[in-house]
């Protein structure tokens, strides 16, 4: 019986889940067992019955709200534990068809190959046949909007109306329904609801009118709304996604530059970034999950999958991946080396059409496509196109006549525990920070514009903290002149790259 239910189910694209024990300890009633859950609640099989079958049904239908399947365990009382795989077969996708002639037919067959629970409604019994809709649930009515008020509408549902006459009587209720879109079959000239879920005419612009190719424009305008996707061109979606390696405080301000130019970043950071300006560094997503720059957040992703959809969304996607292997199956337009290590650490001119990196240890031509100066003076943010940039000199540039003592570097190796925090006012000799039981004493008097995350295991002559001499008058919390020079070179060298290869 199990089996049966579950193959009428599939033949009707109704979603279920399927429960079953893969392995159980202790005392419990079944050690093998299947159960089907329902979307009304109701269930065929077993796994055993109790406390534990309560439980998994009610995970079951949270899997099927949600689409995704997972594996849990469950105690059976004092006596046990059973093992449990909950799978979506399908998921819960509804269409709801307003219209049984040829666009409507050509839009059930779509979405039915599709995997989608296909409602149809019409006055029309000469139209909505058997025939004609084999695995559809027909609702044949004398009146479009009760028979659309015998579906149960949720949000996951969507909702199109052949009849664009239709549109006047049903508009108030679609209006208030939840359900995630409604698109229409009609010109231009039809003035839509003012709510952001209508779609008039509904359906991407593919240029063609027959009945077949309407019907895959409708589908994929609904699966770009369901998935919350830019139905741009590949081209032009691609051509938004940068990718940096590194996050840092100067790395942050080229990040910020191709935010507000309407790029979608994605950040690839260590496991334990060494930031010190972490205040305004993305990087410290990896330790805080989520972070807000000058009006922009940053979030901590845990998948490639994740970090793309998140970018997408507007977010700066930040990704554990130091070695850049996400690079690779991104296949990006560009690629920025913001690491700022002085030297490369594995990016190659061949990992995107155009890579561009951001101060010494690179060649043009060899490493890197371009080339942005990082030393402070008259040449910075110069774009480079041959050539590398000026050497590290091992000096920091001069802030209020001061150079290489506003930087405090570890005097031994251990873990670093911070006493001041970033913004306080220190005096010269005063304490810090401690490395190991060793205490770390400012070199100047002034803000402490920088500090390392606590925790961390430093080696002698590690860069720990900066120091700004300007002291009070100097706002920590901004990205730097330098970041935002940095930055807006780095924009128009990619703006130059994309216009000159014909993305604009």
């Amino acid at each position: 019986m199990l089996f049966e239910k579950m193959a009428e189910k599939e033949r009707y694209n109704e979603a279920f889940s399927l429960v079953t024990i893969i392995s159980s300890r202790g005392t419990v009633s079944r050690r093998e067992g299947r159960m089907a859950v329902f979307l009304d609640g109701t269930t065929e099989g077993t796994i055993g019955g109790g406390e534990h079958e309560k439980k998994a049904k009610e995970d079951a239908l949270l899997a099927l709200k949600e689409g995704k399947g997972k594996v849990e365990t469950i105690n059976v009382r004092e006596f046990g534990e059973v093992d449990i795989m909950i799978d979506v077969p399908l998921q819960d996708r509804r269409i709801c068809i307003i219209g049984a002639g040829h666009v409507g037919k050509a839009i059930y067959d779509t979405f039915y190959r599709l995997k989608w629970n296909v409602n149809v409604i019409d006055t029309r019994s000469d139209l909505l046949t058997e025939e004609s809709f084999p695995f559809a649930r027909r609702v044949i009515t004398q009146s479009l909007l009760d028979g659309l008020k015998s579906i149960d509408l949720n949000e996951r549902t969507a909702v199109v109306l052949t009849i664009p006459e239709a549109l006047d009587g049903l508009s108030p209720y679609l209006i208030s329904s939840p359900c995630f879109y409604v698109g229409v079959l009609s010109s231009r000239k039809r003035k839509a609801p003012p709510v952001e879920k209508f779609s008039l005419p509904m359906g991407l612009n593919l240029g063609e009118e027959r009945p077949e190719e309407i019907a895959i424009s409708v589908a994929s305008e609904v699966l770009a709304r369901m998935n919350k996707r830019d139905a741009r061109p590949y081209k032009d979606w691609k051509k938004k996604i940068v990718v940096v390696r590194g996050a840092g405080d100067l790395a942050t301000g080229v990040i910020y530059s191709l935010h507000h130019a309407g790029f979608s970043v994605i950040a690839l950071e260590r496991e334990s970034p060494t930031v010190i300006r972490r205040n305004i560094s993305f990087a410290e997503c990896v330790y805080e999950k989520e972070v807000e720059i000058d009006g922009i957040k940053g979030l901590l992703c845990s998948s490639l999958d994740d970090a793309l959809k998140k970018s997408i969304e507007g977010y700066v996607a930040v990704l554990v991946d130091k070695n850049g292997d996400a690079i690779r199956s991104l296949e990006p337009l560009i690629v920025v080396d913001a690491i700022m290590a002085k030297k490369n650490y594995g990016t190659r001119i061949d990992m995107a059409p155009f890579v561009l990196a951001l101060g010494p240890g690179f060649t043009c031509g060899v490493d890197a496509t371009a080339i942005i100066e990082t030393m402070r003076g008259h040449s910075l943010g110069s774009i480079l196109y041959s050539g590398s940039a000026i050497a590290n000199t091992g000096i920091p540039g001069i802030i209020g006549e001061k150079g290489k003592e506003r930087v405090v570097h570890s005097q031994s190796s251990g873990v670093f525990t911070g006493v001041k925090k970033i913004g306080d006012i220190v005096e010269k000799d005063e304490t810090i920070a401690y490395i190991g039981e060793t205490s770390v004493k400012a070199t100047i008097s002034g803000k402490l514009r920088g500090l390392l995350h606590d925790g961390l295991t430093v080696p002698k002559g590690f860069k720990i903290a900066d120091i700004d001499p300007r002291g009070e008058e100097v706002d920590h919390t901004l990205i730097s002149d330098k970041a935002h020079a940095i930055g807006n070179a780095s924009l128009c060298a990619i703006m130059h790259f994309l216009s000159s290869n014909g993305y604009f």
